[in-house]
């Protein structure tokens, strides 16, 4: 009977222990988290699609969606970078270059984050490549490729974690799967035990990839741990196809990647602003989430 008592009261407390937790977890601000590719500047986008149109209608999504911290890919130079500041003066931006070693020249990958809301402890970032601290091109890639990371700290909640933002080369299956093996490695060296975002477009779909194995091996992808049903569409890949209405997994090449995370809502945004153009060739993608240990 004393041994049934003791199994009784020790599953007791460890349900009350983990109701406690689960409790304590779900009371902590929630995060918006998402990943952007804002599709560069160029002269082949012309009209509703040209940058100097759609720029406004990126910051609309932006904040009509209250992202907390987001991944972007495709800041093409300079300008592009000056435009998106000024429309969302309320947060701070880590981006680099892939043109050289101080990663300061050519297009970006970036952070945004709330300046109000979290504090910056540490970044960095390296080459998709064979020699990732200097700059170089990897494997059968087409373009040099970079990953971006930060080290942040929310005020909020009083928890920090790591997110790292980056682009895999469009060409090359080899340098995506090895690009994917590299920024596992990268963040357990960087990491450690803390939780993690990875977030980025990655081109390449879940099904046809050895570089999704690779990263769902370390990390959970957050379309598949939401506690809610997923909305919007299933490929974030859009093209400025403006008669379809719908895209497939087959262009789901955009990802939020982590680790030690409570997924709560995961999104595709498929808003546009007006009848010609949508904000970018890739929808964002958003989670509302919590960090959970």
């Amino acid at each position: 009977m004393k041994k049934i008592s003791c199994l009784f009261l020790t599953c007791f407390v460890f349900l009350f222990e983990s109701f406690s937790a689960e409790k304590a977890i779900t009371s902590l601000p929630k995060l918006h988290i998402a990943t952007f590719n804002i599709r560069i500047q160029t002269p082949s986008d012309t009209a509703a699609c040209s940058w100097n149109r759609r720029k406004t209608d990126v910051a609309k999504i932006i904040k009509q969606y209250n992202f907390d911290i987001f991944g972007v890919q495709e800041i093409a130079n300079r300008k592009q970078e000056a435009d998106l500041k000024e429309l969302i003066p309320a947060y701070t931006y880590i981006g680099k270059g892939r043109d050289n070693n101080q990663g300061t020249t050519g297009e970006q990958i970036g952070i945004f984050f709330k300046t109000s809301r979290f504090k910056l402890r540490n970044t960095g970032f390296f080459f998709l490549s064979e020699t990732p601290d200097t700059m170089s091109m990897g494997w059968d890639g087409a373009f040099r490729r970079i990953c971006v990371w930060a080290h942040l700290y929310d005020r909020q909640s009083k928890r920090a974690f790591f997110f790292f933002s980056t682009h895999f080369d469009h060409i090359g299956t080899k340098a995506r799967t090895e690009s994917s093996k590299l920024i596992v490695e990268r963040i357990k060296i960087l990491a450690g035990e803390a939780p993690v975002f990875c977030v980025g477009d990655l081109n390449a779909s879940p099904e046809s990839t050895e570089m999704y194995k690779n990263l769902t091996s370390y990390l959970e992808d957050s379309r598949e741990i939401s506690v809610t049903p997923v909305k919007g569409s299933s490929g974030t890949f859009n093209g400025y196809d403006m008669l379809s209405s719908s895209f497939n997994e087959q262009v789901r090449i955009d990802y939020i990647f982590c680790r030690k995370v409570k997924v709560y809502n995961y999104m595709v945004l498929t808003e546009k602003f007006t009848k010609d153009c949508y904000p970018s060739d890739h929808f964002p993608v958003m989670i509302e989430c919590n960090i959970s240990k």
